[in-house]
């Protein structure tokens, strides 16, 4: 602004027309970056809305970038960059490095006349089990010589959670639950959920049990009777794992793990399937101040889902060490419940939990997974454990099924 008003001064003072509209033109260029500067962004719209916030692995997310400029002043140039999860796939654009770790920039650039609104429309590959979060959006506009002049960061959290793939469990010579333990066609274990009535007081019924209304009614005491359980329960402890050593030192096979979480969501599918409540732990983080992950068993098309978000968010490092996660599930599961211990490494050390665990009267078999699987599932046998070898051929990301190898 000095400048052009210094160089209108001079070609006044010398008559000078070519400094006189040199002059002008410094002045009008300054005013003008002046106005972008304090009003390019007033008036600007930016939405950014996912087509869904739940993915499976191999699925195609529309994700839509709408921008407006509400105002009579044109945007010559306009950038949005949306930070987002590095590992997020966007069809058909690359996502530009940034220094927020973890992060990266999905950038977008338009011309707005005013009053003018423009859609873009996205694909986002769900390539990567895991959280994507798409998080702040940072909005610049320039002038029309291309210099930045304004810019204003907006929160706009969403989150996309991609899980697993399932396959069906193929049990070959094996059977999913451990032999001898197969489901009876009725339980002896009654359900207080399922009330079928009264009967004859029996010694040493605990007090709860009694009907008072019924007991006062017929001027004896009676208690209530419930219809079996037919439900069974089972838990599958998940050892994110993968190589031996120290939990903290931090290392995995990524192919592996993915491996391992498919192989879990597919046995707790099948397990669902056939009418089990089925419970879910693994010794990973989940985005939580949680060691570990402890789901209780239940039943149900919405427990599956609950199951696979906790597998989607699953780290690929362990939180804990495996037998340290076994220890805290007899408090949390019924006497009698099934235990699938899954992992791919030597099954050595969970021999002892899992003895101790069957010595609490809980059933326990072990599913060895990875390229040893058939060797760690032997040696799990000649230790005691009851043990079959899982496999995902050719891979986990186009098996079928998962074989149950005795």
């Amino acid at each position: 602004m000095l400048i052009g008003l210094v160089l209108l001064a001079t070609g006044l003072v010398t008559d000078t027309l070519g400094v006189i509209g040199l002059g002008v033109l410094s002045l009008v260029v300054a005013w003008s970056s002046s106005l972008w500067s304090r009003r390019g962004l007033d008036g600007v719209h930016y939405e950014r809305h996912l087509a869904r916030d739940r993915a499976v692995w191999g699925d195609s997310i529309d994700l839509c970038v709408s921008v407006e400029n509400r105002k009579l002043l044109p945007l010559a140039w306009l950038s949005a960059d949306d930070h987002v999860t590095a590992e997020t796939v966007v069809r058909g654009t690359d996502l530009v490095p940034t220094d927020r770790p973890g992060l990266a920039v999905l950038r977008n650039t338009w011309s707005l006349a005013p009053y003018q609104q423009v859609i873009r429309r996205f694909s986002v590959d769900a390539t990567r089990r895991g959280r994507h979060v798409f998080g702040d959006v940072r909005l610049s506009v320039a002038d029309l010589f291309g210099r930045g002049v304004a810019t204003r960061e907006e929160t706009m959290p969403e989150t996309l959670l991609v899980r697993p793939r399932t396959v069906v469990v193929r049990h070959a010579g094996t059977s999913l639950m451990p032999l001898g333990h197969r489901a009876a066609t009725r339980a002896l274990v009654e359900d207080p959920a399922l009330f079928a009535g009264i009967r004859p007081y029996h010694p040493g019924d605990p007090r709860r049990r009694i009907h008072q209304r019924a007991s006062a009614r017929l001027s004896r005491p009676v208690s209530k009777r419930f219809e079996p359980s037919t439900a069974q329960t089972a838990m599958i402890a998940l050892d994110i794992q993968t190589q031996d050593g120290p939990f903290w030192l931090l290392h995995y096979e990524e192919d592996l793990v993915e491996g391992l979480i498919v192989a879990a969501g597919s046995l707790a599918r099948q397990l669902l399937e056939q009418g089990t409540a089925c419970g879910l732990a693994i010794n990973a983080w989940n985005y939580t101040l949680a060691w570990e992950v402890i789901l209780a068993p239940a039943s149900g098309q919405a427990h599956m889902a609950r199951i696979l978000d906790l597998l989607a968010r699953a780290s690929d490092t362990p939180s804990r060490p495996f037998d340290s996660l076994l220890a805290k599930l007899p408090a949390r599961l019924p006497r009698g419940a099934y235990l699938f211990t899954l992992g791919a490494r030597d099954p050595v050390d969970i021999v002892p939990p899992a003895r101790r665990l069957r010595a609490s009267g809980f059933e326990v078999r072990h599913i060895a997974f990875g390229p040893d699987a058939s060797r760690h599932a032997a040696r799990a046998r000649r230790l005691g454990l009851d043990a079959v070898a899982g496999r995902l051929d050719p891979d986990w990301r186009t098996s079928d099924a998962l074989a149950l190898v005795a």
